[in-house]
């Protein structure tokens, strides 16, 4: 009897399993038998007249909507040729990175294209650069970003102000769905909002994608058809990129990114931060770089990747740049008082960050040092022509020395008793590094004041360092001294704001860290070279005039300030 119950179960469980299989294989070819048949099978049990009526048109009804449907998905899957195929495998692949970056899948590294022309990237081999298994700390520094002997770091070094939920709670699908009906026609605003900050995915950069995004449903979505031009969304959030490793070093990166916006949150020169969580992080969103600014023109006449159409040329700089009441772009390096303004929003921002904001809270404060200044790490306000420092995440925190140092100018300026202890980066990556970046030795916040002159150089000439020149012999011929030549017509021309920008930029690119110009001091002759400025552009007929005109000037900045507080508030 046991063996006999044996039996049967048996042949149950292999008819059950040839049925699965039958239905598996033929499942397609059954279903479209019923649906090329499903008039002839109805009418087979019905006569006609019920089948004109009531059911009968409903059958019929749902039999078109089903084989519309199935239609379609048949048309996808079976109707296109291996060729076809692949060529819509990519126009889904193009969309899919539009909108949501590396997001949208698991890239292989070795196939990814960048946003910088589509060109294939080279493996990340990221994880082999910090020496043998096992030679990084538990915050992932390698031995030689590790704390020296008799160095240690300041009480809020090691801070950390998460708020995770203000992330999670964050809809992207909203803010992409927003972007796509903008997309597809729902926005009949003026040609102009063609040049407005982007909805959803912006772009990305190295480490990071970038959507804007809409958190608190401060802006309305809805209704953007009577508006002159569409609402900029008030925040961006930035996702570290899927190729990056979800590691201890990572997570420290994006500590210090939130926390230096965190700790300058009163500075009016640095990007206002808004939530941090591991690796992502919320902040203001700004709609242009200097970059954008400084080289409107070559960005007018040259076509340069974007994930939002390919290659194309960008809008001209009056498009979006606001103007003041004098009808002069409120940034602009076309005229003198232009270029000293854009100067003083680059060493602003860095003397903010070497300094420190002045507030009681940071009385104990060493230089950060941002270790990646370029002119696309600024932000530019086109509403205000305000400039932000932006992008931390690779800064380093200056430590104190435990026992005094022989030397003045490693004394904190900030803090007027602790002594600095110098800092040791492990590579040196771009043409825009300092010498002794590239000579790996000791360091300072100094390497940042060069690196700003590279800005500063473009401020003055129009033309990016070295014409946009990458390689080794770049950093070869700044390790010997030479720096990218200013034309002796600017640089002779006495009485000149341009002249006196071009000393300035000496200084900055002064080869030895300890002669070389600081950010507070840079700022000190810029402001004075404003004033001068001022004097001239404004017809005075006394020192009472001018002096009220400056404390206008400086009433109106105040009154800047303070609305740009609120508004991160």
């Amino acid at each position: 009897q046991t063996k006999k119950r044996s039996t049967q179960i048996l042949i149950l469980s292999f008819s059950i399993w040839v049925l699965a299989q039958c239905y598996y294989f033929y499942y397609w070819s059954l279903k479209d038998f019923f649906l090329d048949n499903a008039g002839s099978i109805y009418s087979d049990f019905f006569d006609a007249d019920n089948h004109q009526g009531g059911r009968g048109s409903n059958g019929r009804e749902k039999k078109v909507i089903h084989q519309s449907d199935y239609l379609n998905h048949r048309d996808l899957y079976e109707k296109h040729s291996p060729a076809e195929m692949e060529t819509l495998r990519e126009q889904r692949a193009k969309e899919a990175r539009a909108a949501l970056g590396t997001g949208a899948g698991d890239f292989d590294p070795t196939d990814f294209r960048r946003d910088t022309g589509g060109k294939r990237r080279k493996a990340n081999s990221q994880g082999q650069k910090g020496g043998r298994k096992g030679s990084r700390d538990p915050e992932g520094n390698t031995r030689t970003e590790r704390l020296r002997d008799g160095c240690s770091a300041l009480e809020w070094h090691s801070y950390h102000f998460p708020n995770c939920n203000e992330i999670h709670e964050i809809d992207l699908g909203r803010a992409v769905r927003h972007r796509q009906s903008r997309k597809n026609g729902n926005d009949s605003t003026t040609a102009s909002s063609q040049h407005t900050f982007p909805w959803g995915f912006v772009g990305n950069g190295l480490w990071r994608d970038v959507f804007s995004c809409d958190p608190r449903e401060e802006t309305v979505a809805d209704g953007l058809s009577n508006a002159v031009s569409p609402p900029l969304p008030p925040a961006v959030l930035k996702i570290m990129k899927s190729e990056h490793p979800y590691d201890q070093r990572n997570f420290q990166r994006h500590r210090r990114d939130a926390l230096v916006m965190e700790r300058l949150s009163s500075s009016h020169h640095l990007v206002a931060i808004y939530g941090y969580c591991a690796n992502t992080v919320l902040t203001q969103a700004i709609s242009h770089t200097l970059d954008d600014v400084i080289y409107a023109r070559e960005n007018e006449r040259v076509k340069k990747w974007s994930p939002h159409g390919g290659y194309k040329t960008k809008p001209p700089l009056e498009s979006w740049m606001g103007k003041d009441e004098d009808g002069d772009l409120l940034a602009t390096r076309e005229n003198e008082l232009g270029r000293i303004r854009l100067a003083l929003g680059v060493f602003r921002g860095l003397m903010d960050l070497h300094e420190g904001d002045g507030t009681v809270r940071n009385r104990e404060w060493l230089p950060v040092v941002h270790a990646d200044i370029q002119s696309k790490q600024y932000l530019v306000d086109a509403q205000t022509g305000q400039i932000y420092l932006n992008d931390f995440n690779r800064c380093r925190f200056v430590t104190k020395a435990d026992r005094p140092v022989n030397s003045t100018a490693n004394k904190s300026s900030a803090s007027g008793t602790l002594e600095k202890c110098p800092l040791y980066i492990p590579s040196a990556p771009g043409a825009a590094r300092s010498p002794e970046e590239y000579q790996f030795a000791p360091l300072s916040e100094k390497l940042d004041i060069y690196s700003a002159g590279n800005i500063l150089y473009g401020i003055i000439t129009g033309n990016r360092p070295w014409n946009d020149e990458r390689g080794k012999h770049i950093k070869a011929a700044i390790k010997k001294g030479e720096r990218p030549p200013v034309d002796d017509a600017i640089r002779n021309a006495e009485g000149t704001v341009d002249a006196e920008l071009t000393r300035l930029l000496d200084w900055v690119y002064e080869g030895d860290p300890m002669k070389r110009a600081s950010a507070k001091e840079i700022v000190g002759e810029l402001e004075k070279m404003l004033e001068r400025e001022l004097e001239r552009k404004v017809p005075l007929q006394g020192k009472g005039e001018h002096a009220s005109y400056l404390a206008e000037h400086e009433e109106q900045q105040e009154e800047e300030q303070v609305q740009t507080l609120r508004r991160r508030l």
